[in-house]
C-alpha cells in the first residue's frame, strides 16, 4: 500500500515537471467532466421541490423546472445554458463558460498547483490540487480542488470561498465512490457528494448523487437549510427529470 502510493504521488511529481502549470491547472481529458464526455446540443432537466418553512412555522413548496443545455466545449472546459420554469414563466439565463475545474473565468484569475490526498474508508487517494483565485470587482472568489486522474469521479474535493460584501464558504466532498441507484425504473451507477454551504443567512447541508451516464452528472439531491439560529427554515428535494445525451463522435 505505501509503494503504491509512492509510485502515484512520485508520477504527479513527474507530470506537474514535465507539464506546463496552465495545462495542469485546466486540462484533463475531456470524459472525466460529466459535462465535456457529451457534444453540444445535450440538455438534462432537473425537478427542484422547495419548502419554505417562515418564522411563524408556516410552510410554502414551490416547484421549478431547470433545464442545463451544452452550448460548446473547448480544451479547457464547456459553455453552458439555463432555461428556468416556474408555472408559465420561463427565463433562459446567460450563457456562462467554466474551466473543468467548475471556475469561471471572469475576473484577474492567479492559479497554483500543488500535490495532496484524499482518504476514502481509511485508504489514500493522491491528487494534484488546484487552487484558483479570481477577483470580480470587490469580491474574491477562491477554489480549491483535489484532482485524482485514476479515481472516478476524479474531481474528488472542491473547497469554494467567496469574500466580500456577501462572503460565503461551499465545501463539496465525494463521500461514496462506485454506487448505484434506480430512478423511474432505470438504473444509474455514479457516486455521492455532501455538500455544505454557509453564509452570513446561515447554512445548508445536501446529499447528491451523480452519474455520469447523465449530461451534467445530477441524478438526484435532497437537503436542508438552517437559519442563524439554527433553526430548520427549508427543505430542498433535486430530481432528474429528462434528459438527452448526445455522445460525442469518435472521428
Amino acid at each position: 500500500m505505501f509503494t503504491q502510493t509512492l509510485c502515484a504521488r512520485t508520477s504527479l511529481v513527474l507530470i506537474l515537471a514535465l507539464m506546463p502549470a496552465f495545462v495542469l491547472a485546466e486540462d484533463i481529458p475531456r470524459d472525466q467532466h460529466p459535462w465535456g464526455r457529451f457534444a453540444p446540443g445535450s440538455w438534462a432537466r432537473i425537478k427542484i421541490t422547495t419548502e419554505k418553512i417562515s418564522a411563524a412555522g408556516k410552510k410554502t413548496a414551490q416547484v421549478t423546472l431547470v433545464t442545463t443545455r451544452l452550448l460548446a466545449v473547448d480544451e479547457h472546459g464547456v459553455t453552458l445554458q439555463t432555461e428556468t420554469r416556474q408555472g408559465q414563466d420561463v427565463t433562459k439565463g446567460p450563457e456562462i463558460t467554466t474551466n473543468w475545474d467548475g471556475t469561471h473565468r471572469d475576473g484577474k484569475r492567479n492559479e497554483r498547483l500543488s500535490l495532496g490526498e484524499v482518504k476514502f474508508k481509511g485508504r489514500s487517494h493522491s491528487c494534484q490540487t488546484h487552487s484558483v483565485t479570481r477577483t470580480i470587482g470587490d469580491q474574491t472568489v477562491s477554489t480549491k480542488s483535489w484532482y485524482s486522474p485514476d479515481t472516478p469521479p476524479y474531481y474528488l474535493k472542491r473547497l469554494i470561498r467567496v469574500r466580500g460584501p456577501q462572503p460565503r464558504h461551499t465545501a463539496i466532498d465525494v463521500v461514496t465512490l462506485n454506487t448505484t441507484r434506480n430512478l423511474d425504473n432505470k438504473k444509474y451507477t455514479g457516486w455521492e457528494t455532501r455538500t455544505v454551504i454557509a453564509s452570513r443567512g446561515g447554512r445548508s447541508r445536501s446529499i447528491s448523487f451523480h452519474s455520469f451516464q447523465v449530461p451534467g452528472g445530477l441524478v438526484q439531491s435532497e437537503g436542508e437549510k438552517h437559519d442563524v439560529d439554527n433553526a430548520r427554515a427549508g427543505r430542498q428535494v433535486e430530481r432528474l427529470d429528462a434528459f438527452h445525451a448526445i455522445p460525442v463522435s469518435s472521428k
